[in-house]
């Protein structure tokens, strides 16, 4: 990852917020030094999660990513860079809880324990529905970051419901990789490819090849 976000780095003149998931590491000594390797090679920003991809055991314990998350904030501190840490709680892809009722409120116990802990943002993917959107951001206090989905609300409509920030995930590699295949079969079966909307060779090629600033 980090071999992947140096070629990032070096290719783009915008600032680069880095994926750490949930940092490469079992404890918060090794958390920071995941942070210090992606800020030391010049990203801007920082998600980390507390997910665990366990089925039985979906989430990290609140207690123990709140120290995760002060651990990358001062690591942070340490180098003299401003990262903005947007800290990443999976109750809603993991469909936490019994009850929606049960979802927001460790929604909100965990996002005000990153706010608290340093974090800039809290990250919430797989929330798209607007009053839900609302309600977490009143009772949060604070920035609330949102996932786009595909055929959901539109970025527009959830930042209006109080999103601070909206990504697309992995949507648009997804998309790009459906295409693909898409025309793969075409011309396989048909011999022929439907490209509207393809770029130039020429214009591709000069993002690859052109200097950084």
């Amino acid at each position: 990852m980090l071999a992947a976000l140096e070629r990032t780095l070096n290719a783009v003149t915008v600032p680069v917020t880095a994926d750490l998931e949930g940092g490469y590491a079992d404890t918060p000594q090794g958390v920071a030094d995941t942070v210090r390797a992606a800020l030391s090679l010049g990203a801007a920003g920082l998600n980390l999660e507390d997910a665990t991809g366990q089925p039985d055991r979906p989430l990290l314990p609140a207690d123990g990513q709140v120290d995760r998350l002060r651990a990358a904030r001062a690591a942070a501190d340490a180098l003299g860079v401003p990262a903005y840490l947007n800290a990443r709680t999976d109750t809603y892809l993991s469909g936490y809880g019994d009850t929606d009722a049960d979802r927001l409120d460790e929604t909100v116990r965990r996002g005000r324990a990153y706010l608290q802990a340093g974090a800039d943002s809290v990250f919430v993917p797989g929330l798209t529905d607007p009053p839900t959107l609302r309600t977490l951001r009143d009772r949060l206090g604070g920035p609330l970051a949102v996932m786009y989905a595909p055929g959901g609300p539109d970025a527009h409509i959830l930042l209006r419901a109080g999103a601070s920030r909206v990504s697309t995930g992995p949507s648009l590699f997804l998309a790009a990789l459906g295409h693909a295949a898409t025309l793969s079969a075409q011309f396989r079966e048909r011999g022929t490819l439907d490209t509207p909307g393809a770029l130039p060779f020429g214009t591709v090629q000069g993002w690859f090849s052109r200097s950084p600033a």
